[in-house]
């Protein structure tokens, strides 16, 4: 028996009412029972519950930025730079889930106009101090949507979001609302067909309540009536490396903290190469494992890694 039972109705598409049972997980004193509706195709953990706004704490990420303040790119990030190296006018650009908006800062070089909401406030006081970025907030979606005076945008991007919501559906349509006709959507969410999908913590409730492929995200924005307009698999390498790494990953970046608040450590005045060497040393421990998942995941799987997608308008 599983350990939650099958739902009546579908949590996502509020329409399927068959559903297949993939597996359960247990983590501690948490159990979880993953099903697959019928309908939608999407995958989701039951109890169906999210992180919480109030419980959203400040990561350790931004804290980085005080230390090393590096400019990193996220894979999804490279590859719409690399696919809008120019542009024709000067866009409205709205990132949800913007972070320390080191994103949104190169599109403001390239003349865009950036706009960037996100629910952590150290992030966007990173985003504000760093970047000099005007036009972020710290709130919550349902919060951002409600204002009535929001702009009509040119690009929307979701980046690792939507299997973090618990009603992606709504969601969607609220974008929609501030979208122009013409407008495109850009998205990208952890393929649940990746190598080691379920490694740590972030993968499983509260931190991940739905799991993608790309057949289940065209059918969540058809129902927008928008269309897959193109697809890849990105950072699956990188990915794998995380996965094999994630226990240590926390302990590397609160260890850097640590060190660059103790002013009687001899490496206090060197946060960046405690950081390089450790990041370092995560790669090299975990370079042979993730090379032979990766090699398997090219023969026996197609959807690996983080999936990237653009979505637009489907005109009749």
């Amino acid at each position: 028996m599983p350990f939650q039972n099958c739902p009546k109705i579908c949590p996502i598409c509020k329409q399927g009412k068959e559903f297949k049972f993939i597996r359960d997980f247990e983590r501690k004193q948490d159990k979880f029972s993953l099903y697959q509706c019928s309908q939608c195709q999407i995958q989701f953990y039951l109890p169906f519950k999210g992180i919480k706004d109030k419980d959203y704490e400040q990561r350790d990420t931004y804290k980085i930025y005080e230390i090393v303040n590096p400019k990193i790119f996220r894979g999804y990030h490279k590859k719409f730079l690399e696919r809008n190296k120019s542009f024709h006018h000067k866009p409205k650009i709205l990132d949800l889930g913007c972070g320390t908006g080191e994103f949104l800062s190169e599109l403001k070089k390239r003349g865009c106009e950036v706009w960037g909401v996100d629910l952590d406030h150290g992030a966007i006081l990173m985003a504000k101090k760093y970047f000099n970025l005007e036009n972020v907030q710290a709130a919550s979606f349902k919060d951002f949507f409600k204002n009535n005076n929001l702009p009509q945008f040119d690009i929307i991007a979701i980046f690792e979001v939507v299997h973090l919501l618990e009603d992606p559906l709504e969601f969607v349509k609220n974008i929609q609302k501030i979208l122009k006709p013409a407008g495109k959507i850009i998205l990208s969410v952890p393929s649940r067909q990746r190598m080691m999908a379920e490694s740590n913590k972030w993968d499983l409730p509260p931190y991940c309540i739905t799991r993608w492929n790309s057949r289940s995200i065209s059918n969540l924005f058809l129902k927008i009536n928008f269309k897959i307009s193109y697809i890849c698999y990105i950072e699956q390498f990188k990915i794998l490396v995380e996965a094999i790494n994630s226990r240590t990953r926390l302990g590397l970046v609160n260890k850097t903290i640590n060190i660059s608040q103790n002013k009687g450590s001899k490496l206090s005045s060197f946060p960046e190469i405690v950081y390089f060497l450790g990041r370092c040393k995560e790669f090299i421990i975990a370079f042979l494992p993730a090379s032979i998942f990766w090699l398997w995941g090219k023969i026996i799987r197609k959807e690996n890694g983080i999936i990237f997608v653009e979505l637009e308008h489907i005109y009749d």
